[in-house]
């Protein structure tokens, strides 16, 4: 590709789709390519957390207002028009789309203006959106899971990418753990998680006191149970900074002996990333069941452990915190298990096959 081509992401919905996204767009920036952003306004806080980016001269940002109503055909019709002006105007050489209906009608286009078409798939089941153009497309590139779903010259098996800050961390990770201080990270997804506010209190509280007193919580709280999880805590007198968003999660996570999480691929992207052991409690409406798999294929290599939500009890919980607290020879395999999944370089494979 010419060096002032313009390369077109999109990418919207969750973080799932938009962290990898993010991750890309961040190394192309330092390659000087131009790019062109669409995304939209469900994850304008996600946006707005990255807007460095947006202020860069060779970046394209455009928002779109997609009905994820199918037969809103006023929604779906002006989206597709300003989508053929937007690249009538801005002529991207490639498209990469990153998953997700907002993918779609920004597909379609590029189908029509015989753009190339490069697929992301960054969980371990394809979605929808990518099924409908796999056949479409030059090139697709998967990010979970073992080198063996498809097998064919377009397909690349290729780490998630992560923010770099995150690669800089991992550079400094080592296995040797704190004794005297036991740092936990709660993180539900970009959305936070209610069931996670209601047991993990409930299980931290009722830890052994040597475990216990050690602990420091960092919380990642829905917003709708943000007051009643400091409260409980508080009651509790156990130590905690609870958010409905960290800006600084890479640093925390580095910092962490354990991660409690859902399983979308981004969070455990990052989490193999860092090397860290974790609790997985997949959100069990997840399209095509894709978090449980995902965090299935992370238990049999090694590196965590996992609850479905039906299963999931303080008792349960409890039991497993302390089984991996305790056990400095397991947190250290489940650690080394979990880091030898990341992959330094991922950021560069995926810009040379994208560009």
């Amino acid at each position: 590709m010419k060096k002032n081509s313009k390369i077109a992401i999109v990418a919207g919905g969750t973080g799932g789709h938009l962290f990898p996204a993010i991750s890309l767009l961040e190394q192309l920036i330092s390659e000087k390519k131009k790019i062109i952003f669409l995304s939209d306004i469900r994850v304008k806080k996600i946006i707005d957390q990255n807007k460095k980016f947006y202020k860069n001269k060779n970046v394209f940002f455009y928002s779109l207002d997609i009905s994820r109503n199918i037969i809103n055909f006023f929604n779906l019709f002006y989206n597709l028009y300003k989508i053929f002006n937007i690249f009538r105007k801005e002529n991207p050489k490639i498209v990469i789309g990153f998953g997700g209906y907002t993918s779609v009608p920004v597909l379609l286009i590029s189908k029509i203006l015989f753009k190339p078409i490069i697929l992301h798939e960054s969980n371990i089941i394809m979605g929808v959106a990518n099924k409908l153009f796999y056949f479409f497309s030059k090139k697709i590139i998967f990010g979970w899971g073992d080198q063996k779903r498809i097998k064919n010259k377009k397909a690349f098996y290729i780490r998630n990418p992560v923010r770099k800050k995150i690669l800089m961390l991992r550079k400094k990770v080592n296995f040797n753990f704190n004794k005297k201080k036991i740092i936990i990270l709660v993180v539900g997804g970009s959305q936070g998680a209610a069931i996670f506010d209601k047991i993990i209190p409930e299980a931290i509280n009722s830890l052994p006191y040597d475990i216990k007193k050690k602990i420091k919580i960092y919380h990642q709280c829905s917003k709708l149970n943000f007051i009643k999880v400091k409260k409980i805590y508080k009651k509790y007198n156990i130590k905690n900074i609870c958010k409905t968003f960290f800006d600084n999660l890479p640093e925390i996570m580095f910092e962490s002996q354990l991660v409690i999480s859902r399983s979308g691929s981004s969070t455990l992207s990052e989490i193999t990333t860092l090397g860290k052991p974790a609790i997985l409690i997949p959100y069990k409406f997840a399209k095509n069941n894709h978090q449980e798999k995902n965090a299935n294929w992370l238990v049999k290599k090694g590196g965590a452990k996992m609850f479905l939500e039906n299963d999931l009890t303080k008792v349960k919980l409890k039991q497993e915190i302390i089984s991996i607290i305790k056990n400095k020879e397991k947190l250290k395999k489940m650690s080394k298990n979990s880091f030898s999944i990341g992959d330094d370089n991922s950021l560069l494979k995926l810009s040379r096959v994208v560009s």
